[in-house]
């Protein structure tokens, strides 16, 4: 069983046939929680599956392995009024789960049933390019995006333009990245995770810690396509262990 195979197991034993002693076999003894919806540990993660509403469900659209760290993207409903679009990220030692984050936000649906973003293509090709790939994902996010020069880069970017499937307006509040945090892909895509801040009227909460989960996708050693999803830290989490 890979470790994406792991991940799908999991994922319906808990949330598809509601079993909270699976958390057991899929998940180690000292498992870290990362995201702000759960308490950390098995027994967080227990309660968590006991509390979620029996409507709760996810659509897997796009999965990555790297060696043992595995993205998946997916919309979600169920997880508030309305659904979302999110990132999760596992580190499977062994075969169990040992570790998670993840990042959400509002998930658009156009009127004629489109979901802009999580369209475009799911398949997995360029093995053999993951790692130049990641290089260049992460030297892009690197410089275009903390350091602000876009020209060192400017070669990462296909000359066509790049495919934008985020939901972010140009007149919203918007994430200022300060930090790298991780670079997971396999293939054609890449996942980068950033550590961001917004500004703004203190009095309007849109200030603070952003966590940006930005993926990827490169044609020939150039980026080609982008999904994102930008969630605002929170103050206070149910654990200790930080969203990153």
């Amino acid at each position: 069983m890979t470790s994406a195979d792991t991940i799908r197991t999991a994922g319906t034993d808990l949330f598809v046939r509601r079993d909270p002693s699976a958390v057991d076999r899929h998940y180690t003894e000292d498992f870290i929680q990362h995201s702000p919806l759960a308490p950390d540990g098995r027994e967080g993660l227990r309660q968590f599956v006991r509390s979620v509403p029996d409507d709760f469900r996810v659509d897997l659209v796009r999965v990555l392995d790297d060696h043992g760290t595995v993205v998946a993207h997916s919309a979600y409903a169920g997880l508030g009024p309305e659904p979302l679009v999110g990132f999760d990220v596992f580190r499977v030692d062994d075969g169990r789960i040992a570790e998670h984050w993840d990042a959400f936000e509002p998930l658009r649906t156009d009127s004629d049933g489109a979901r802009p973003q999580l369209d475009g293509p799911v398949e997995v090709t360029d093995h053999e390019r993951t790692q130049d790939n990641k290089r260049i994902a992460a030297e892009w996010v690197e410089s275009a995006l903390v350091a602000g020069d876009r020209h060192a880069v400017q070669g990462h970017m296909s000359p066509r333009g790049c495919t934008e499937h985020t939901a972010r307006t140009p007149d919203g509040p918007q994430p200022a990245y300060r930090r790298l945090r991780r670079v997971v892909g396999e293939g054609n895509f890449v996942l980068t995770v950033a550590e961001a801040v917004t500004s703004g009227d203190p009095g309007d909460g849109a200030a603070g810690t952003v966590a940006c989960y930005d993926l990827w996708r490169l044609d020939d050693g150039r980026i080609v396509e982008h999904w994102g999803v930008a969630q605002p830290v929170p103050e206070r989490m149910a654990h200790a262990n930080g969203m990153f």
